[in-house]
């Protein structure tokens, strides 16, 4: 059985605008990415693209973005290894209400 933890990179994000936010890192470690978990809490869809980068520095978008609609929970799939990730948030429509909560969850396969 696999190990497993994670890191939440928003914690009740309220966002209020169209501007891209950025998350907190989170660092892999021995770990590996497995997905990204997001609570929708706005009045609004929020739009969510994983980056990866192997410096902190530059970052390259991983897979496409999805798509929550508001109230929605949901998650998406890692398939690509980095040691570092973050997720951007954006909006198309400012929401009025709501806050965003989002973690990477990583996992090991025991030795």
């Amino acid at each position: 059985m696999a190990s497993f933890d994670k890191d939440q990179v928003f914690i009740s994000k309220a966002i209020t605008d169209t501007a891209t936010h950025t998350s907190t890192v989170a660092h892999t470690g021995e770990f590996s990415a497995e997905m990204t978990v997001a609570y929708n809490g706005f009045d609004q869809e929020v739009s969510l693209q994983l980056q990866g980068s192997i410096d902190n520095t530059n970052w390259l978008d991983v897979g496409i973005p999805f798509v929550l609609a508001s109230g929605v929970k949901d998650y998406d799939v890692v398939t690509d290894y980095f040691p570092i990730y973050r997720l951007t948030a954006i909006c198309s429509t400012a929401p009025s209400s709501g806050t965003l909560d989002a973690w990477i969850v990583k996992a090991k396969p025991n030795a």
